[in-house]
């Protein structure tokens, strides 16, 4: 289109940009209408939206106009994908969802240039417009077939699980020296009787026991006043705004080493461009393979000792970073580079994907409905990141 390489990074800004302003709207939108499948319906009709424009680009404030659009999207799709499994799933499964998540996104960073690329030397710009089109299509109607609102998911779990609890009070219970309910403690009643499923948004143990204790209680954690939160105030939680500048952390380092790597792979060893890409997949496929050992190891470890040490597993991830990054620059080989940048990827994903889980622990145990709000959050930390931080780190290289 006859435009300067500096032109890129407007492209790449109005994607960011679209992406910040929809994250920032439409986690409020869903919490405030309890409807988490209208937004992903909108976003399935943007990226349709979206390809168009590609399609029919002349100009380039129109490519400008698609990234934005897609920015949207991305982010609106984002959003309501971790909302929705936060929804349904409780704190000692929801590490392993989150990572699943992760493993999917990344097989599609993978294949996405991959095949945008042979797209685009066959048909041109239209090939990967039409891409865009089919999978924003695809999407539309695997939502409107096999996709319910999970909030009525969430409330369906909530009510079963409360009657299933509430049968405990004309059970007879077993005496112990450790009770915190009137030197009875109904656990191991409801963890042989009750007929637990494992999908239940609060944890079994603590429902089993608030409900035995009071059955007359309708809702778990019944005694706790239900916090009206709002994206602000959000942040100015603890449980909250950790997990945040983790995600902000991390994934601005992420997007910093895929920016500098290659800069570094050719300054210091020569690789050409095919084979700094080989890079780029051995640590894809490590990370697939890795992601769901990293999203087990940590519901273990939460279903043993309690939510609070996702902390200390994000703790444990950003002491790994460190070492990983220390390894990388010190690398004077191929082989250890890959290792190093391989350790770094899954110390990433040690910090995220128990931060991603957080906000779910902190809804779930606050009753907020501001669920979709503290993904936004999420969203916006990780737009941000890849907005600020790659620029500096390029002037500083």
């Amino acid at each position: 289109m006859g435009v300067s390489r500096a032109s890129n990074g407007i492209v790449t800004a109005a994607f960011g940009i679209g992406g910040l302003v929809a994250g920032s709207l439409i986690g409020y939108v869903s919490d405030r209408t309890q409807n988490r499948i209208g937004p992903q319906l909108c976003a399935s009709v943007l990226y349709v939206v979206s390809g168009l424009v590609l399609y029919f680009a002349k100009h380039f404030y129109q490519i400008v106009i698609f990234r934005l659009i897609l920015g949207i999207a991305s982010s609106i799709a984002d959003t309501m994908l971790f909302t929705t499994v936060a929804d349904v799933y409780p704190a000692n499964l929801l590490g392993f969802k989150m990572a699943v998540i992760f493993v999917f996104d990344n097989i599609g960073n993978m294949l996405g240039p991959l095949l945008g690329g042979k797209a685009y030397e066959h048909m041109g710009v239209g090939g990967i417009a039409i891409i865009a089109i089919a999978l924003g299509l695809f999407e539309l109607c695997m939502i409107l077939i096999f996709v319910r609102n999970s909030l009525d998911i969430r409330r369906t779990l909530a009510s079963s699980n409360v009657t299933q609890v509430g049968s405990l009070a004309d059970k007879p219970v077993k005496p112990t020296i450790n009770s915190g309910c009137s030197s009875t403690d109904t656990h191991s009643v409801a963890e042989s009787e009750s007929g637990f499923t494992d999908v239940s948004i609060i944890s079994k143990t603590e429902q089993s026991h608030n409900l035995a204790c009071n059955p007359n209680s309708h809702t778990p954690n019944s005694s706790k006043k239900r916090l009206d939160l709002h994206i602000l105030r959000l942040l100015l939680q603890l449980p909250v705004a950790g997990p945040t500048v983790s995600i902000f952390v991390a994934t601005g380092l992420q997007t910093v080493i895929e920016t500098i790597l290659p800069l570094r792979l050719f300054d210091k060893f020569g690789y050409s461009p095919a084979t700094i890409g080989i890079v780029f997949l051995i640590v894809g496929g490590v990370l697939i393979l890795a992601m769901p050992a990293v999203g087990y190891v940590n519901d273990t470890v939460v279903s043993r000792h309690g939510e609070y040490m996702r902390y200390y597993t994000i703790a444990t991830g950003a002491l790994c970073v460190f070492l990983s990054q220390i390894v990388m620059s010190l690398a004077g080989s191929y082989v250890v580079l890959v290792f190093g940048y391989s350790l770094f990827a899954i110390s990433t994903m040690v910090v995220i994907v128990p931060a991603q889980s957080a906000f779910g622990d902190f809804i779930n145990s606050s009753e907020s409905h501001a669920m979709a709000q503290c993904y936004s959050l999420a969203w916006i930390a990780e737009g941000l990141a890849n907005i600020i931080l790659p620029p500096i780190a390029s002037g500083i290289f």
